[in-house]
């Protein structure tokens, strides 16, 4: 750690809080900092970087807001996960999402995740499609347990994603179906709503296993849909409420 930290000059003195940010983001980036890597004591660094403490102390703020680093309980401070869950925070921090907005995402999870449907039916590998009839067989006996399939649900799209073998289709398409979860949590307590996506997991897995594109598009917007309004139920019934 503190070998690649060396190999950095120090940071220019103009804005320096701002500099020692793009720093470490540079470091991130070009991987000498890792997700999961603890950053060094904060004395250290500050050495290393060669600004004061104080500027240290708001660049790493203005980091963990971003969501890029994470302070762990017990002490430290290290790079998160990178996660869309991750940076999403401020984005979602910023994008209110409301009735108006709602069809937008819906819109923009038509278009992208319906592409991805297409491919991954082209590309899936067998072992994908056994991944996904395990989810499936799984999330049968999870139907009274909310999170627990949220989370199957969360691994089944992540799986149709990653057969398409690109990694920014993973992570744009991960990163619109973080935006709506909160709603979501909500929606997955409603009656029938679990049972129901369930059904339509089962139709997007037989297209798949098919190999057929057009099926399993039209099986994923189906579901798409399904999602679009019983959210947008979920988030009638929490304006009542409120």
């Amino acid at each position: 750690m503190m070998a690649s930290l060396e190999a950095y000059a120090p940071v220019e003195r103009n804005s320096v809080a701002e500099q020692v940010a793009k720093r470490l983001l540079e470091m991130v980036r070009n991987k000498s900092l890792k997700p999961g890597d603890q950053l060094p004591p904060e004395r250290e660094l500050a050495t290393y970087l060669q600004v004061s403490r104080p500027s240290l102390r708001e660049a790493l703020r203005g980091l963990q807001i971003l969501g890029v680093l994470k302070m762990r309980q017990g002490g430290g401070i290290y790079v998160s996960g990178l996660e869309a869950t991750d940076l999403l925070g401020p984005l979602q921090f910023l994008i209110t999402l409301d009735s108006e907005n709602l069809g937008s995402l819906h819109e923009s999870r038509q278009m992208i995740d319906g592409s991805i449907a297409r491919m991954a039916a082209e590309r899936i590998q067998p072992a994908q499609i056994a991944s996904l009839k395990v989810l499936v067989e799984a999330q049968k006996d999870l139907l009274n347990d909310p999170l627990a399939f949220r989370i199957a649900d969360t691994e089944f799209h992540e799986t149709i994603a990653a057969a398409t073998g690109n990694p920014f289709l993973v992570t744009i398409s991960h990163s619109l179906y973080v935006l709506g979860m909160e709603y979501r949590r909500v929606a997955a307590l409603s009656p029938g709503v679990l049972q129901r996506s369930l059904v339509e997991h089962r139709a997007i897995v037989a297209a798949l296993a098919a190999r057929d594109p057009d099926a399993t598009v039209s099986a994923m917007a189906a579901h798409l849909t399904s999602v679009h309004e019983t959210t947008l139920e979920a988030m009638a019934h929490t304006s009542r409420e409120d």
